[in-house]
Order: structure tokens, then C-alpha cells, then sequence
């Protein structure tokens, strides 16, 4: 049993962000070149987009469609990692400008890239722009020491 004293330190969230258009290209997890619906209909295509680092746990984040997809019957994205696609959001409509908050999982990482998994039907793209936002902290990690 340990002697547990009273904490002493703080740290800062991190913020990484992501952001995408319709004709940016991007290598997915196969190796392969794709793009995000403008040179073919694309389904389940996955992509590597910000690193997180061991012990990251996620404590906020949102999807933002800033130019709402056009040209698809439906364009969605999948937020998640490795050991679950959809572990941050699942098929969240790109062809609509909003803004789509993460859910908060508690998800202590062992160094899973956020991944997403980009899906668009019927129609190649001819606009649309989103940006992904992830807030972490690292475990045991401390910045500042705080006196009480």
C-alpha cells in the first residue's frame, strides 16, 4: 500500500489540429495515396492524422465543417484509433457546417494515432474543408507546481 500525499502540480491541456480539404491528398494506412472525395467515391478509407504520445488521454475535442461537402450523396467521417474507428465520433455528416463535439471517453492511450476513416457515395467532391481538434493531457505529467 502506498502513502498517498496531497498534489502538488498541475499541467496544461495540449490542443492538436487537423485540417482537410475535398482535393488534399494523403497516404492512408496501407500505403496508398487517397484523397478526400475529389477524384473518386471513397469508402472506408483511413487515415493517420495526429499522433498522440503514451498515456494521452483525450478530455476534448470536435470536428468542425467549416465549407460543407459537395457532390456526395453523403461524405461522413469516423473519428477513433487503432483499437476502435469510431472511439471519438462515428460517421459524423461532412456535407453540413457545424461543429460536432468529441465524446469524452476516459481512453488512456498507448500511443494510438487518431485516426480517421473518411466515407463518401454516388458523387465525387467538388468542395469542402473540415478541421479536427483533439485536447489531451498526459498522465503524470506536470508544468507548474501549485501551493495551496
Amino acid at each position: 500500500m502506498a502513502l498517498l500525499k496531497t498534489l502538488r502540480s498541475a499541467q496544461y491541456p495540449l490542443v492538436a489540429e487537423f485540417t482537410f480539404s475535398f482535393n488534399d491528398t494523403m497516404v492512408d494506412i496501407n500505403g496508398a495515396t487517397q484523397d478526400f472525395g475529389a477524384g473518386a467515391i471513397r469508402s472506408n478509407i483511413d487515415l493517420r492524422a495526429i499522433p498522440l504520445p503514451p498515456n494521452a488521454v483525450v478530455v476534448g475535442g470536435d470536428l468542425t465543417v467549416e465549407t460543407a461537402f459537395v457532390g456526395p450523396t453523403a461524405a461522413t467521417l469516423s473519428i477513433g484509433d487503432s483499437g476502435a474507428a469510431t472511439r471519438y465520433g462515428s460517421a459524423i455528416d461532412l456535407k453540413t457546417a457545424a461543429r460536432t463535439s468529441l465524446p469524452l471517453t476516459g481512453f488512456r492511450g498507448n500511443g494510438e494515432d487518431v485516426q480517421l476513416r473518411f466515407n463518401s457515395t454516388v458523387a465525387v467532391a467538388t468542395a469542402g474543408r473540415a478541421t479536427v481538434r483533439v485536447q489531451y493531457i498526459i498522465t503524470g505529467r506536470a508544468n507548474e507546481a501549485v501551493i495551496a
